[in-house]
């Protein structure tokens, strides 16, 4: 219970301190919310939704690079990037 407080209670934390609830910065920040963080965005972004049409793969990959360093650990998002083929092939398994 204690990791999925941690996963669920900091994942909108962002590395630059202006992320919610609470501004936490940098490793300030839950390793566990600064994991949940890459994983919840590339979700959302490569679903469909009511209001929005699902990103590809690839954009969803540019978008979290794009924001290494600003919204992401950047060093969360050079693993990312190493994984991310197993994203997509879980994604595809659907």
């Amino acid at each position: 219970m204690h990791n999925a407080k941690m996963f669920a209670g900091f994942h909108h934390e962002r590395w630059d301190g202006k992320g919610y609830p609470y501004g936490l910065k940098e490793t300030d920040i839950p390793l566990q919310g600064r994991i949940m963080a890459i994983v919840d965005v590339y979700d959302a972004i490569t679903s469909e939704r009511p209001y929005k049409k699902a990103f590809t793969d690839e954009e969803a990959v540019q978008i979290i690079m794009d924001n290494a360093g600003t919204h992401y650990d950047p060093e969360i998002v050079k693993i990312f990037y190493e994984v991310k083929d197993a994203f997509k092939a879980v994604r595809a398994e659907g």
